[in-house]
């Protein structure tokens, strides 16, 4: 047995505005199954986020995905991520038009009285699908209901030749994002369990031979451009054996250089002197005590380096914040549309208020209140996060009926 684990694609992804940077990571998806079929694999995997926006997908990025599978002659089973995945009560996704076209086996539980339910594949649905002597159990992203939903999901799980756990959430400790479970959580499950795929973290991982995480092909973040790139093959013959090979692409260069700003000729050479490749991604970090002209900067830049994206911070110095005199009304409102923001560009939801409330519970050093308020939020959206389960779960079955019979009539 022989297969290829990949995750964390992110198709249409156009990052910095830059249409460049969306074939990227359609490139470097086309190159990781061209690559995965080369090796004579018998099944690819696809541990969530194939796609980088739910619901506003454009033509482009849906002929690059159909482009791309319908020419693989091994099954493509995936799951979905959380870029993948609907709101609650938008029961059909992007992975499921793709199903019905005959492209992915997208895996996820049905439920019942709020417990997964592990249904085979069927040819339109279910949560597990046996390929060869491999047994592909999957279980889409489920945020903050990820942990207990595992409780109930993984003793359901039966041991075949060689079973494969495939889901989209990060191990703790490896970075700090949402959405991030103790792998003690899944240890228990080693008898019945030998390989476990995941996506979620955009950098490799393996724990103890049993947890895999291949990270992202392309750079989804500044913070990323040091991770390695690529995908897992692994082969089963009794004995497990894996690599992680990224040798099929390229990713985007990353180039960040940090200074002092002194002149504009100092700036001139210190960049000639640091000057990459053309077309690369590049990060400005300029330290400087005396207001400087950001479009004289910009314009140097760009002469020397002939960058693909730019990006220019400026650090001041706090004498020259307290020269400018800058008065601003609404502190707090201004702090909260940044934090909102910087949510959105992780995938979080918008908990803007709750960030600046825990703010100002530490600097009170009211911690006893932290601990309170935190236990009240995740509380919270515990129940809420049950309760819209529950409403998709009784959505259910005439809706889906009804979409599938629409797709198989067209």
């Amino acid at each position: 047995m022989k297969f290829a684990h990949l995750a964390d694609v992110h198709l249409g992804y156009r990052q910095y505005g830059s249409e460049d940077r969306a074939l990227d990571f359609a490139q470097a998806f086309k190159k990781a199954v061209e690559f995965s079929i080369s090796q004579k694999v018998d099944f690819i995997l696809i541990a969530g986020d194939l796609f980088h926006k739910k619901s506003e997908m454009d033509p482009i990025t849906l002929a690059q995905a159909t482009t791309v599978l319908e020419k693989t002659n091994v099954p493509v089973i995936v799951v979905e991520g959380n870029h993948d995945s609907t709101y609650f009560r938008e029961r059909f996704t992007w992975m499921d038009y793709l199903t019905i076209q005959g492209h992915l086996i997208n895996l996820k539980p049905s439920f019942h009285d709020g417990k997964p339910v592990l249904d085979e594949w069927d040819g339109r649905g279910g949560s597990y699908i046996d390929v060869g002597d491999a047994r592909i159990y999957g279980l889409k992203y489920y945020g903050m209901l990820t942990e207990k939903i595992l409780e109930d999901y993984l003793p359901l799980v039966e041991k075949g030749d060689f079973t494969i756990f495939m889901s989209h959430f990060g191990i703790e400790g490896y970075m700090n994002i949402y959405g991030c479970i103790s792998s003690e959580r899944l240890y228990g499950y080693r008898d019945s369990i030998n390989y476990v795929a995941l996506g979620h973290i955009h950098r490799k991982y393996v724990e103890d031979d049993f947890i895999f995480n291949p990270g992202s092909l392309e750079s989804c973040d500044i913070s990323e451009y040091s991770f390695e790139k690529g995908i897992f093959v692994v082969e089963y013959d009794g004995e497990l054996s894996y690599r992680h090979d990224g040798t099929f692409h390229k990713p985007r260069v990353f180039r960040i250089l940090e200074m002092e700003f002194r002149s504009y000729s100092q700036l001139r050479d210190e960049l000639l002197k640091r000057k990459g490749g053309p077309g690369e991604v590049v990060h400005i970090k300029l330290k400087t005590s005396t207001n400087i002209d950001r479009d004289k900067v910009e314009k140097i830049a760009r002469e020397t380096l002939d960058p693909l994206v730019l990006r220019i911070e400026v650090d001041y110095s706090r004498g020259v914040f307290q020269a400018l005199d800058v008065s601003l009304k609404d502190v707090k409102g201004l702090e909260k549309n940044v934090i909102a923001g910087i949510l959105r560009g992780f995938g979080y939801e918008d908990i803007a208020e709750e960030v600046l409330r825990l703010k100002e519970l530490f600097l009170a050093g009211k911690l006893d209140d932290v601990d309170d308020f935190v236990e009240s939020i995740v509380g919270a959206r515990i129940k809420d996060a049950e309760r819209e389960l529950k409403e998709e779960e009784n959505a259910g079955d005439a809706e889906d009926e009804e979409e599938w019979r629409w797709w198989e009539g067209r």
